[in-house]
């Protein structure tokens, strides 16, 4: 049975729902008492209504309802990982912390940061909007200063999540050996005492530049160090204590070695929700991360990054190069946009240094380009391998959400009848037993023969390889990938899974086989008593 989690009056007082975050009265003054503590999304609000159980209210018939009985009237799935509880939750209750953006420095609006967030929010959610409007024609177009802002709306989800904010800047980090002296010296120059007070620091710096100001930060330093001795600094030697702008370079690097794809789940399939969904890594190029960077939006729609060696034109130099690329996802076509610029090509002189391009990009001209998005429609099986990545990742200690039950259940039970995902599929069987008592009548691929399964166009089984958890500045990108120990009774376990696997084949061929002989032994007595 799933259960129903409400909010009492006492648990919302003194918030009210405002935008996309809950707001405070104002500002404070330096000598005011600390206010209550307030719950802070790191998955927006406007993202997760797309997952609502129930009908969407507007913005008018929330805060209506609200301010006549105090509590949140929405609600999604939650499947609570640590417990094995399946739950309906209130919106705002859930993929938060406590306070995670209070800035306590900042006396006069301790909650400036998470206002500036409600707004980038706001805008984001308008975008999206117009994308899922567009997916009945099958392509999205984007004007320059959009998708900037998408990009950097990307960014910053990713970077934001709770699970990061002590450890991007954690100087003692072993993954920040390269970084430490930088983060030493900018810690002490800001007089920030804490990790979580310089991921704070850029994170409002992110929020206060436009995607072109950032990106024209980065390009100073590039052309002062070079792309090569900069990239030497974050893998081999050590980033310099002066160095600024280092924060505008991670971003030019996530925005210059990725391009942007749209994805959506095949008909009657649905897109699962994680902790894990907000810039999630997948896939290798040579052994290095990450090939795809994914983003879930909706039920219907994944926004991914796919690393520039995928281009068409790419793939082909990695090939003849002998890249190894692995990825659970490379048969999709990420399909990169077509630009349509304003005044025609880029001119060469633009393109010469990283300067003048950005230079270019930031200007009115630039402003009137265009970006035609194909919306790539996934087939079922490939919906389900995207998924499974997300379900590999999932941490014992994390959660999930989904749209409909049935879908759900569909991409479990799929997900555990791959061997490849025996243990990270074991966290899942509570949540398989609480749907399927939920369901009236539910097919599963458990339950089927195996043609029966690929009819239903779920591929044979899928290696998701996890990759170990790497939280670093050196790549501003670490996988939220769980590291799992396979300890002794697991690994048995694995081993009789094969074993029994390959004793019922075993068993079925010499069934097989007697019965072929017995047909044939029958066939040729009849045939020598007609002979005879």
């Amino acid at each position: 049975m799933i259960r129903r989690h409400k909010n009492t009056p006492k648990q919302q007082a003194g918030t009210e729902l405002t935008g996309e975050a809950q707001k405070t009265g104002g500002p404070l003054s330096p000598r005011a008492a600390p206010i209550t503590a307030q719950y802070q999304h790191f998955i927006p609000r406007f993202i997760l209504r797309r997952f609502q159980v129930g009908p969407v209210k507007s913005k008018t018939e929330r805060q209506k309802e609200f301010r006549r009985t105090g509590v949140d009237p929405e609600y999604v799935h939650y499947y609570d990982i640590a417990t094995g509880s399946l739950d309906i939750r209130p919106i705002g209750k859930v993929y938060g912390v406590p306070n995670i953006y209070q800035d306590v420095r900042n006396t006069y609006d301790i909650n400036k940061v998470e206002e500036k967030l409600a707004d980038l929010e706001r805008d984001a959610a308008s975008i999206i909007t117009d994308l899922h409007k567009a997916l009945p024609q099958g392509t999205f177009t984007l004007k320059r200063r959009s998708l900037e802002f998408l990009r950097k709306f990307l960014f910053i989800m990713h970077y934001r999540n709770a699970s990061y904010s002590g450890t991007y800047f954690q100087a003692d980090h072993p993954d920040n050996a390269s970084s430490r002296q930088w983060i030493e010296s900018f810690m002490k120059a800001k007089s920030i005492h804490s990790a979580v007070g310089v991921w704070l620091h850029f994170l409002e710096y992110y929020l206060d530049s436009s995607h072109s100001d950032i990106m024209q930060d980065a390009a100073k330093v590039v052309e002062k160090y070079g792309e090569e001795r900069l990239q030497n600094m974050l893998t081999e030697s050590h980033i310099p204590p002066d160095l600024e702008h280092f924060p505008a370079y991670t971003y030019h690097t996530h925005a210059n070695n990725y391009f942007f794809s749209i994805w959506e789940a095949a008909e009657g399939e649905e897109f699962i929700l994680t902790q894990e969904a907000f810039g999630l890594w997948e896939g290798l190029a040579d052994g290095q991360p990450d090939l795809h960077r994914i983003f879930i939006v909706s039920p219907r729609i994944a926004l991914i990054l796919c690393n520039t060696v995928l281009r068409p034109e790419m793939t082909a130099i990695a090939f003849l190069m002998g890249v190894s690329l692995r990825s659970s996802l490379l048969n999709v076509d990420p399909a990169p946009p077509t630009p349509i610029y304003a005044s025609g090509p880029i001119a060469r002189a633009d393109r010469k240094s990283a300067t003048s391009l950005a230079r270019y990009r930031s200007s009115q001209t630039a402003a009137n380009d265009s970006f035609v998005f194909k919306i790539a429609k996934l087939s079922r099986r490939q919906t389900s391998e995207l998924n499974s990545v997300l379900l590999v990742n999932v941490k014992p200690t994390g959660s999930l959400t989904f749209l409909s039950r049935g879908s759900m259940l569909r991409t479990a039970r799929a997900f555990r009848s791959f061997p490849a995902n025996f243990i990270a599929g074991k966290l899942l069987i509570p949540l398989i037993a609480q749907l399927t008592d939920t369901m009236e009548t539910e097919v599963s691929p458990l339950r089927q023969s195996p043609v029966a399964v690929f009819d239903q166009d779920i591929d044979a089984p899928t290696l998701v390889t996890p990759t170990p958890v790497a939280p670093t500045l050196v790549d501003q990108s670490p996988a939220a990938v769980l590291n799992q120990d396979v300890d002794a009774p697991t690994l048995v376990g694995i081993v009789l899974y094969g074993l029994f696997s390959g004793l019922a084949s075993l068993v079925y061929f010499a069934i097989h086989g007697i019965f072929i002989a017995l047909v044939l032994y029958l066939g040729i007595a009849k045939l020598v008593s007609l002979v005879t």
